[in-house]
């Protein structure tokens, strides 16, 4: 029951330090990664077996889970500073850090041992032998006597999100289903809402609208606003 209580509070000191980050952090002063990093850091690493080895193992997950955008965007800018270097080359970076033990995103990189690491990027090699298969669908319609044909393409397999959290996998796409339909749908309104946050600006840049599209996205996602 002690040991439980140990782990408990030093998770709870953990996200105190995760909490108070900004404040702590001694990013003006040029040291490049956080004082409150280092110390919580410091002590999980202690005992990689015993309680360390866990409390490692949560800040890992919380890690995996995303830095914000804005923590990315500062650790890349700091990189590229300490570095000298002008632009961002991923395999470059990855060498630079494993020689950072104490960084704030080593984990995030060398948190795993190299025989694990091989297996997650032979997974996604997996996932991409399913990506980018299609098949195509011929429909037939008939309007006062006239018959229309058109062909629709849509993916092989599909990733159903809610299966993700449980290990996911792909599921053969089934055009005539209309749950297979409104997960497809659902997924490319994620698709398109993440290509506009990222396309936006240079868009709109030029004159484009982009109404059009939210307007495509939220029927995509089945939102109907109603015409006052």
């Amino acid at each position: 029951m002690r040991c439980v209580s140990v782990l408990l509070v030093l998770v709870s000191f953990v996200q105190a330090v995760e909490a108070r980050y900004d404040e702590l952090r001694c990013g003006q002063s040029g040291c490049g990664y956080g004082t409150a990093v280092v110390a919580w850091r410091g002590l999980v690493r202690c005992d990689q077996s015993g309680y360390g080895g866990q409390l490692n193992s949560y800040i890992r997950r919380k890690e995996m889970a995303g830095f914000p955008k804005k923590e990315r965007q500062r650790i890349i800018d700091e990189y590229l500073a300490a570095s000298g270097n002008n632009m961002f080359v991923p395999h470059e970076f990855v060498d630079w850090l494993g020689g950072q033990p104490d960084h704030e995103a080593y984990d995030w990189f060398y948190g795993m041992d190299d025989a694990e690491a091989a297996r997650q990027q032979r997974i996604q090699l997996a996932r991409q032998m399913a990506s980018g298969l299609r098949i195509v669908v011929q429909d037939t319609t008939t309007n006062d006597q006239v018959v229309s044909l058109s062909v629709r393409e849509y993916p092989t397999f599909i990733s159903p999100v809610s299966l993700r959290k449980s290990g996911g996998g792909y599921e053969r796409f089934d055009p005539e289903s209309s749950d297979a339909q409104q997960e497809l749908r659902r997924q490319a309104a994620t698709a398109m809402a993440s290509w506009l946050s990222r396309y936006r600006g240079c868009a709109e840049n030029i004159g484009l609208d982009m109404g059009p599209l939210e307007d495509i996205a939220q029927t995509l996602r089945g939102v109907e606003e109603e015409v006052a």
